[in-house]
């Protein structure tokens, strides 16, 4: 009995410190990506200044205006990642097929997407749950699997239960008798993911053999709850 008091606890930890590496992870994407673009932003106009009337001006000055648009699509493209509307406004199939394009055209990596096209009546935080949990496994599969192409798919499953599968082709990995894997850096983000499924009445699956690809399933409660009132 003595144990279970501290569940809540561990839980709230780790959720913290997942909230504060991603918060991290956006503040170094904004200080690598926009800040070093308004940085070359600046230096272009110095050379405007001292070029006045010189005809490499309008070269100097398209240059400006390409690395200004790049900053506006990059604050754009962070903005959804950090909270994308479309999870709010359409729901969490159209949020994973928005993920999905933007994991291809980023990463180049080929990845398909598929749904059941039934009703799923989630939660909030389930939704997001799901949306962040598909989201970090995805950039595991890009940094780690060595993977050709990888597979997506959500759908209603009987007992008010939605499921969700990501697969790829990828090198696999050893699974230990707890079921997480030893991948030096990948094993604490799956026990992050379980652990939060647990929370939510959810199971996480793993299946995975070195040199044969790597299947993990989501199964989650369709249900309504506080975050939604």
């Amino acid at each position: 009995m003595s144990s279970v008091p501290g569940k809540p606890r561990s839980l709230s930890s780790e959720l913290l410190l997942t909230e504060e590496r991603e918060r991290r992870r956006i503040a170094v994407d904004l200080h690598d990506r926009i800040g070093h673009a308004l940085a070359n932003v600046r230096i272009q106009l110095g050379l405007l200044q001292e070029a006045k009337g010189d005809k490499g001006a309008a070269g100097i000055l398209q240059t400006i205006h390409d690395q200004i648009d790049q900053s506006i699509t990059d604050t754009q493209s962070l903005t959804f990642e950090l909270s994308p509307p479309v999870l709010y406004d359409l729901g969490l199939e159209a949020v994973i097929e928005w993920l999905v394009y933007q994991m291809n055209e980023q990463h180049g990596i080929q990845i398909t997407f598929s749904d059941d096209h039934k009703p799923k009546p989630l939660g909030q935080d389930i939704r997001i749950l799901i949306f962040q949990a598909v989201r970090e496994l995805l950039f595991n599969i890009v940094k780690h699997a060595q993977a050709h192409h990888a597979w997506v798919s959500i759908q209603a499953e009987p007992e008010n239960v939605v499921s969700v599968a990501i697969e790829d082709d990828g090198i696999g990995f050893e699974m230990t008798k707890a079921g997480y894997m030893t991948r030096k850096g990948g094993g604490f983000g799956l026990f992050s993911i379980q652990e939060r499924m647990k929370y939510q009445g959810g199971v996480l699956d793993i299946s995975s053999k070195p040199g044969h690809g790597t299947r993990i399933t989501m199964t989650l409660p369709m249900k309504s709850n506080d975050m939604e009132r």
